[in-house]
C-alpha cells in the first residue's frame, strides 16, 4: 500500500510495479484521483545539471550555500546527482513535454539561488505536466487505486509488525480497515501551515504523525518552505 498519489507515490508504485509484476499495489488517496496533489499545483519545474556548461558538482554548490551549509551533505548529493536520471527518465519512460531549445536540448530557465540556467520546466505549468503523465502510466497498468480514503492510523499486528492501514471513506464517513504487508508513506509536506501557499488546502501533514514509535524526525524546521505572494507572476514554492 502507498499513502499518497502525488509525484512521489505514483513514481513509487511505478517502480515497485517495474521490480516485481506480481505484487498487490494499491495507491490510496484522500483526495480524486491526482487533482489534489501538491506537484500538480506547483507552477515550478525541476533543477538538473544537463548542459555542457554546467555540472552536478556546481549545482550541489548552488543550494547549499544558498541554505548557509545546512543542508545533509549527502542527501543533497544525492538530489543533484540522480536529477538526471529523474527527468530522463519523465522524459522518455512517462512521456512528459518539456520546453526545448530551437536545437532540441532541453531548455532550461533561471530560478531562484542558482548560478547556471538549469530549472527544466513546461512552461508555467511543469506539476501538472509530471502529474498528468504519472497518472496515465497507472493507469494503463494493473494498479488499484483508493480514492477519497483518509487514512488515520497504521495498525499494528499482535508481533509488533504491521498488520495494515486504518481509513476513513470520506464521502461517507464510515472507518475501513485495509490490510497490508507493507506501506510506504508519501503524504507529502504540510503548506497549510503557512498563510499563504498553492497547494490545496487539504495537505495536512498527517503523515508524519504515523511514526508507530518507532520513526525518528529530523530537521522539522525546514519540511516546508513558502513566500508570500506580492503579484500575479509569483507563486509560493
Amino acid at each position: 500500500m502507498i499513502l499518497g498519489a502525488g509525484g512521489a507515490g505514483l513514481f513509487a508504485a511505478l517502480h515497485a510495479q517495474k521490480a516485481n509484476p506480481d505484487l498487490d499495489i494499491t495507491i490510496v488517496s484522500k483526495g480524486s484521483s491526482a487533482s489534489a496533489a501538491a506537484p500538480a499545483w506547483c507552477r515550478a519545474a525541476n533543477n538538473v545539471a544537463l548542459n555542457p556548461g554546467d555540472s552536478v558538482e556546481r549545482h550541489f554548490m548552488d543550494p547549499s550555500r544558498a541554505a548557509k551549509w545546512l543542508p545533509h551533505q549527502e542527501l543533497a548529493w544525492t538530489l543533484v546527482s540522480t536529477a538526471i536520471e529523474r527527468v530522463r527518465e519523465l522524459e522518455n519512460e512517462i512521456g512528459c513535454f518539456f520546453d526545448r531549445n530551437p536545437d532540441g536540448t532541453l531548455h532550461g530557465k533561471a530560478f531562484a539561488g542558482q548560478t547556471f540556467d538549469r530549472t527544466v520546466h513546461k512552461g508555467d505549468l511543469t506539476g501538472i505536466e509530471i502529474i498528468n503523465r504519472l497518472m496515465e502510466q497507472v493507469w494503463a497498468r494493473p494498479l488499484r487505486r483508493l480514492e477519497e480514503h483518509r487514512a488515520v492510523a497504521l495498525i499494528p499486528a499482535a508481533d509488533g509488525a504491521l498488520s495494515g492501514v486504518l481509513l476513513i471513506d470520506v464521502r461517507s464517513g464510515a472507518f475501513r480497515f485495509v490490510a497490508a504487508q507493507a506501506v510506504l508513506l508519501a503524504t507529502g509536506g504540510g503548506p497549510t501551515m503557512y498563510r499563504y501557499h498553492t497547494p490545496s488546502g487539504d495537505k495536512t501533514w498527517t503523515g508524519w504523525r504515523w511514526r508507530c514509535g518507532r520513526l525518528p524526525l529530523r530537521d522539522m524546521e525546514m519540511v516546508q518552505f513558502t513566500r508570500p505572494v506580492s503579484s500575479p507572476d509569483r507563486t509560493p514554492a
